[in-house]
């Protein structure tokens, strides 16, 4: 056998062994290996040792290494349990929830802010709270609790301490998602109070004093989900949460208040009340009662009358129209009624903001989301492609990327709008054909149903009582029908006629008696906006007064729309 041979079969040898090594040591080894946990479950929520995207397994995790090795987390589920746990050892407890509502008897709230007073710590993350709870925190007057909540709703915030900026998302099944981030509003708390952390320059997370304890509010517990605290930026805001709780006390996990997700809908409240009890139906009292029964007909039959000219004011005639293929602009414009009917003229910025700077990279391809701030090269090539001045489109962006949120007024996004439409009617991006279909339209105001309904309802029991008073000879019954048909003509009147329709040469309003009245708008010479109304002031000394009961409450905000564009227009 040659050397080479020899090698070859040591080499052989010594490589079936390595195969039989690696074979026979492949085995599960659970014990030494630390198997990820994976999971596709967004479903199960707030849970407190919870592995999946949405529980919070990683923050109580955190929440026990925060405090002392001497001191313990425990999971309170049932009212024996947390008295017990109250009383034992150290008077002092750090009393935690998080999840997305959260309630307790009287007795159990009472409880908690007894030790909190004596120097315990209660901690809660939650979505909503119920009112006996809140009426601890906060001043009540008249019944009413003195808290106010805002939200930005966006698919990420910027959450601000002292010292840190952490960035939150909202995920759901691995998409980024916009959703309702809640803050406090306007509150008046019953102890000292002093904000931890914001975001849009809106405490989200607030300290209040009682006795030698203290309370820490946090809205969107979604910031300590599982997927959430593994990002670093988070990881870092869930440190600086807990560090404002003491190390020195056990925690006490509040989950007997857990409520589910239905609590206080009508489904879960149908056969019960708010306090458990039996809610005994009203409809008993009404079949065991003549007058009341008779009353009940009565009124679904006005409602059966109300369906049908409900139904016939509905369904208009509607011409055959062809489909338009570019529904940009319409769909810009619904976008933007949607925001302004909110009362949120700053959040309507943000959607004009957008607007803007995706119109732009679409037709010029030049992306203003992304650019560097400390050079105006963007702009530039933006100035030179739109054959605009540059000092006019810094105005513009300036203007969209203001951060003063309280000073942006109605009156400024409307003339935003005109400004970007200017603009893009300017460089072209709008043709005058779709600028005169814009300005061509017609708006309709319609009254409110309350008034028309009545009418036609008493209308209808005139009627019918005339008919049973005819029958069982009374003489009163002749003076009803009479009443009747006037009160259910009256109010069928208010149900088929609109209260105006504006187009954009006339104003035609009609009266309660249906009388239509024309006025052009170009004698149009002043506005009276009053408390109850506004008053339209026409050449020759006319008047048009203008009732805010009369609208319904749709069409009030878009009455108040249509005035705030005349004042521009006079402006």
């Amino acid at each position: 056998m040659t050397s080479n041979m020899k090698l070859i079969l040591l080499g052989g040898i010594v490589g079936l062994m390595l195969l039989f090594v690696w074979l026979f040591s492949g085995g599960d080894d659970t014990g030494d290996v630390n198997l990820q946990h994976v999971s596709s479950n967004w479903n199960s929520k707030s849970q407190p040792f919870d592995k999946d995207p949405l529980g919070l397994y990683l923050f109580n995790t955190l929440v026990q290494t925060h405090i002392n090795s001497s001191k313990d987390v425990y999971e309170v589920v049932s009212w024996n349990e947390l008295d017990s746990l109250i009383h034992s050892g150290k008077k002092e407890k750090t009393f935690m929830f998080v999840g997305n509502i959260f309630g307790l008897d009287d007795h159990e709230i009472d409880s908690i802010m007894s030790s909190v007073s004596g120097g315990s710590e209660l901690f809660l993350s939650y979505n909503i709270v119920t009112s006996n709870i809140m009426r601890n925190f906060f001043v009540s007057r008249e019944q009413k609790v003195m808290y106010e909540e805002k939200f930005e709703y966006s698919e990420s915030v910027n959450v601000f301490t002292d010292k840190l900026k952490c960035n939150m998302i909202n995920v759901y099944q691995n998409d980024t998602i916009a959703c309702h981030w809640t803050a406090f509003g306007e509150i008046e708390t019953l102890g000292d109070s002093k904000s931890l952390s914001s975001f849009m320059e809106m405490d989200n997370f607030i300290e209040i004093k009682f006795g030698k304890g203290k309370v820490l509010l946090h809205t969107n517990p979604l910031m300590f989900y599982n997927y959430q605290v593994k990002r670093k930026s988070a990881y870092k805001y869930t440190e600086y949460v807990l560090s404002q709780l003491p190390k020195n006390q056990d925690v006490l996990l509040l989950e007997l208040g857990r409520l589910s997700d239905d609590y206080g809908s009508y489904a879960a409240d149908e056969q019960t009340g708010m306090d458990g009890e039996k809610d005994d139906s009203f409809l008993k009292i009404i079949f065991e009662n003549p007058t009341l029964l008779t009353a009940l007909l009565l009124s679904i039959l006005g409602l059966i009358l109300f369906m049908i000219f409900r139904s016939k004011r509905i369904r208009p005639v509607v011409e055959y129209r062809e489909k338009k293929k570019d529904m940009t602009l319409a769909f810009a414009e619904t976008i933007t009624s949607i925001y302004f009917s909110k009362r949120n003229p700053y959040g309507l910025l943000q959607v004009q903001r957008k607007n803007f700077y995706a119109t732009m990279h679409r037709h010029f391809f030049v992306d203003l989301a992304r650019r560097d701030k400390t050079d105006d090269k963007d702009l530039r090539t933006l100035a030179e492609k739109s054959n605009k001045s540059l000092e006019e489109i810094i105005a513009i962006v300036n203007k969209l990327e203001t951060t003063e949120a309280a000073s942006i007024t109605e009156k400024e996004i409307t003339e935003m709008a005109h400004k970007q439409r200017s603009f893009y009617r300017e460089v072209g991006i709008i043709s005058d054909t779709i600028q005169e279909r814009l300005e061509d339209k017609t708006k309709t105001f319609r009254r409110s149903l309350l008034l028309p309904v009545l009418l036609v309802l008493a209308g209808v029991i005139s009627i019918v009582l005339g008919a049973y008073y005819l029958m069982v000879a009374v003489g009163v019954g002749i003076t009803l029908w009479p009443l009747g048909i006037a009160l259910l003509t009256l109010g069928s009147i208010r149900l088929s006629k609109p209260f105006m329709v504006v187009d954009p040469k006339e104003m035609m309003y009609y009266t309660s008696l249906g009388i239509k009245k024309i006025y052009k708008q170009e004698d149009l010479v002043g506005i009276e906006k009053k408390e109850l109304g506004v008053v339209i002031k026409f050449t020759d000394n006319r008047a048009l007064i203008i009732n805010y009961w009369d609208l319904s409450r749709f069409d009030k905000n878009e009455f108040d729309r249509f005035i705030a564009k005349l004042h521009t227009l006079e402006l």
